[in-house]
């Protein structure tokens, strides 16, 4: 298939789904269960007389030259064949009646299936999947321990018996997940929910979806690290899989077995959980996912907590204003629809049109009438009235004093924070520091890099100076190969590789590097 085109052999496997569309599909779908309908169906064939029979007791009535023209239709697009099986005929009638029998075809079955499907699915929300999860963990688990010690001696059947049974897990997981965000993409795209539909949501989101987030959360690492180790012995374990007896078709061709069974086939799992080259992993977007659905859900609470005096939803009034119109007779859905929408029958308004003249009587017809210079406020609100003076003007005295505090307060700490690491001054190896104090020196250390705009040497250092009180902190940094500094936190640790850190501190009253430098180059 190019991007311009289809290929007669794609436009006729396509050509499988015309049934379902035209417009005898109620005989066609008919006809296709009843092949479909149980094993018996997909082994056995049928005559014409044999569907046309089976037809009227499902209450379809059809006569046999319809039928074996649908028949004929589902031949020709691939949907059924004709059986080869020869028939015992005694007279000509039998011959006559028996002559063509019909069988489902595996492009039929899977088409028919589809449709099936597509017919049955409706637009309710279903459960994500989340118990397949630890099953998926140790099914790796098992394979990796398998792959490891002696594959050989394990029976091609078992490994292809825990590798179907792994991605038949994965598929149930992935199509659930698929299924719940398309539902959920379509609640986030919607900013009219009314309370009742708020409280679903926030339900399904708080309640349902972070529980199944910090499941994936919990299982992505050790997943992901199973299938890292497993990745290289993927071959093998697929080999001794398909070291037993294998179908092969007419064509010459293997048949093709359950999905995991082909190296190829474990690119999506591996995509899933850890992801690829320039691509996140799917996992790590159901997280993404749930933090746009959340987002979504305060948007909807700002909405319905909002003042009166701003923007509104009008979804609730017209389910309510529906729900008027479908119980009322015709006279009362009149005058419902008079009082919502205001359209009543043509008449003039009474007021001068011409200050200056006499106002035009309502008797006049509007052709003749002259136009009348409406008011801005009845034009734009209906009301003649003019406004009344301007609103007050927004106190932010408050907000601005709570800003100074959290600016004052981020300068302690940031002051606090400096005077800790002037407390480790001298040569930097190991340290344990709060998590102000590492991120000042993560700041300083940042400004050394930028400051220099080169690579590292051993002989010419970089540096970076902060004040504090009154005295300078200097930091001097420059590369040592084979030294390490090491700093712990709450946060974690941090170790910086083939790196020397020097800590100094300096009088203010002196000039630091950083002013006699500015004064060497002025």
């Amino acid at each position: 298939m190019t991007g311009e085109s289809v290929d007669p052999r794609q436009r006729q496997t396509l050509g499988a789904l015309r049934y379902a569309v035209n417009e005898d599909a109620a005989t066609y779908l008919a006809i296709m269960r009843l092949f479909t309908s149980g094993m018996s169906g997909f082994l056995s064939d049928q005559s014409a007389d044999d569907v046309t029979e089976r037809l009227a007791e499902l209450g379809l009535v059809l006569d046999r030259d319809t039928v074996d023209l649908r028949l004929s239709y589902l031949v020709e697009h691939g949907n059924l064949a004709r059986s080869p099986r020869e028939t015992e005929a005694r007279s000509v009638r039998d011959y006559l009646s028996n002559r063509a029998r019909y069988q489902l075809t595996p492009r039929g079955e899977l088409v028919h299936r589809q449709v099936e499907e597509l017919l049955a699915h409706t637009d309710r929300v279903r459960e994500v999947s989340s118990e397949m999860l630890p099953g998926i963990l140790a099914g790796i688990e098992e394979l990796a321990r398998l792959a490891s010690h002696r594959l050989e001696a394990v029976d091609p059947r078992d490994v292809a018996r825990r590798i179907t049974t792994l991605f038949a897990q994965f598929e149930v997981l992935v199509s659930s997940t698929r299924q719940f965000y398309s539902y959920l993409t379509q609640v986030l795209t919607r900013f009219d929910l009314g309370r009742d539909e708020f409280v679903m949501f926030k339900g399904a989101l708080i309640d349902y979806l972070q529980r199944f987030v910090d499941e994936i959360s919990r299982h992505m690492p050790q997943v992901g690290d199973r299938l890292g180790h497993l990745e290289t012995l993927v071959p093998a374990l697929c080999a001794r899989a398909n070291a037993d007896a294998r179908l092969v078709g007419l064509d010459g061709v293997q048949a093709r077995r359950a999905t995991g069974l082909e190296a190829g086939d474990w690119e999506s799992l591996h995509t899933w959980f850890v992801g690829s080259q320039g691509r996140r992993s799917d996992a790590e977007n159901v997280r993404r996912l749930a933090t746009d659905a959340m987002r979504s859900l305060l948007t909807n609470l700002r909405r319905i907590a909002a003042g009166a005096d701003r923007q509104q939803s009008r979804y609730a009034d017209l389910i309510r204003l529906a729900r008027w119109f479908d119980s009322a007779d015709d006279d009362r859905a009149h005058e419902i629809w008079a009082a919502a929408f205001g359209l009543y029958s043509a008449r003039h308004l009474s007021f001068a049109a011409d200050p200056d003249g006499d106002p035009v009587p309502a008797t006049q017809s509007w052709w003749m009438a002259p136009v009348a210079e409406v008011p801005i406020g009845l034009r734009t609100h209906g009301e003649r009235k003019t406004g009344g003076r301007a609103g007050a003007r927004v106190d932010y005295s408050v907000a601005k004093q709570a800003r100074l505090a959290e600016r004052e307060l981020e300068q302690r700490r940031n002051t606090e924070a400096i005077r800790e690491l002037a407390s480790h001054a001298g040569p930097l190896r190991e340290a344990r520091l709060s998590d102000d104090a590492r991120a000042a020196l993560l700041d300083l250390y940042a400004q050394a890099l930028s400051r220099h705009s080169r690579p590292l040497s051993t002989e010419t250092p970089t540096w970076s100076e902060a004040r504090v009180d009154d005295a300078v902190l200097r930091l001097e940094l420059r590369a040592a190969p084979g030294t390490s500094v090491s700093i712990k936190s709450p946060s974690g640790a941090l170790i910086l590789r083939d790196l020397a850190i020097d800590l100094t501190t300096t009088s203010a009253e002196r000039p630091s590097a950083a002013m006699a430098e500015r004064r060497a180059e002025a």
